[in-house]
């Protein structure tokens, strides 16, 4: 009897999970539909890098409300996937966006650079491949810092770059941590196909919540006036 019930309260909770998930993830693709249409009908090269730069405009208030969405059911266990989506993502569009463009800039002139070195294969070159996708990979980590960060809590913009930044080299366990989901999901990308993104970037992000919210926690207790 125990062990039924048990096995009953576990599968509730993982149908729920399931569900979670997949709506969240839905409602990514639809608040990014520019970007996911660039993905799958534009060839990746740098004549086409104005068109991905437009594309990714609206990718950063989208991942911001998922992110935010996935914390509350790190947080809470449970969740009200719409209602929470899309509070997250009308209240902290502005300043999402305010953060989300600097970065994206910084991002592709990377990406431009990376593209370039690559048609040079000279031994300096490749070196300075190496470190510029080294710094690509500390971007993405600081980027989902920032996000979490701004759709989490109210700072100044350079404060927001600054406690990224902190918790990248204060937090070197969850930083590499994060990295591996990071290189994971690109492996698995490699060995299947890129559009496999479009199915798991809500599970993806998910388990980076999950291991990010140490700092969330910390962010509140360090940085966070108390009333």
């Amino acid at each position: 009897m125990n062990t039924n019930q048990y096995s009953q309260g576990g599968f509730y909770r993982f149908s729920n999970y399931v569900y979670w998930l997949l709506v969240l993830n839905m409602l990514f693709i639809f608040t990014n539909l520019l970007f996911f249409a660039a993905f799958m009908l534009l060839i990746p090269s740098i004549s086409n890098a104005i068109f991905y730069f437009i594309a990714f405009i609206p990718s950063g208030p989208a991942f911001a409300a998922l992110s935010h969405s996935l914390g509350v059911l790190v947080r809470d266990k449970d969740i009200a996937p719409f209602a929470e989506f899309w509070k997250a993502y009308r209240e902290n569009f502005l300043d999402v966006m305010k953060v989300w463009i600097p970065i994206l800039m910084t991002f592709f002139i990377l990406v431009i650079d990376i593209q370039y070195f690559n048609q040079n294969p000279t031994v300096f070159y490749q070196i300075l491949n190496g470190i510029f996708l080294v710094a690509l990979l500390l971007l993405t980590i600081f980027t989902f810092y920032v996000l979490v960060i701004t759709t989490h809590y109210k700072f100044r913009i350079r404060d927001i770059y600054r406690l990224s930044i902190y918790y990248i080299f204060t937090r070197i366990k969850i930083t590499t941590g994060n990295l591996g989901i990071v290189f994971l999901t690109i492996v698995l990308m490699f060995f299947t196909t890129d559009f496999i993104l479009i199915f798991i970037t809500s599970l993806v992000t998910w388990f980076l919540m999950m291991n990010t919210k140490p700092i969330i926690d910390d962010v509140k207790v360090s940085f966070v006036k108390q009333e």
